[in-house]
């Protein structure tokens, strides 16, 4: 398994068919702001599993990660997108956006 963080942002990342791959990106709960997953096009990546959050503390809105995990099940190219933003907000743009480009061989 490959874990991305924001660090990743914006890079261009080669993996093999059949790889997991994990995006762990920084959240404090207590904001109301998440990470929601852009729907991906094409099926080169395919969600596994429920969104994780990770805290760093046991304390009620701490900040952590939220983490989403991905089976690269096709060969291409393809988009990992993600919003940072309250989901209630609707005509508010996103605070941050992570996005990666991914090569599946």
């Amino acid at each position: 398994m490959s874990t991305v963080t924001e660090a990743d942002n914006g890079r261009e990342l080669t993996f093999s068919r059949g790889d997991t791959l994990e995006v762990s990106l920084p959240a404090t709960s207590g904001t109301g702001y998440t990470w929601q997953p852009v729907p991906i096009a094409d099926p080169l990546a395919k969600p596994v599993g429920e969104m994780k959050f990770k805290t760093d503390h046991a304390i009620p809105g701490a900040s952590g990660n939220q983490v989403f995990r991905y089976l690269l099940d096709a060969s291409g190219t393809g988009t990992i997108e993600m919003h940072y933003l309250r989901p209630w907000e609707k005509d508010t743009p996103p605070a941050k956006v992570f996005k990666l480009l991914l090569i599946v061989r």
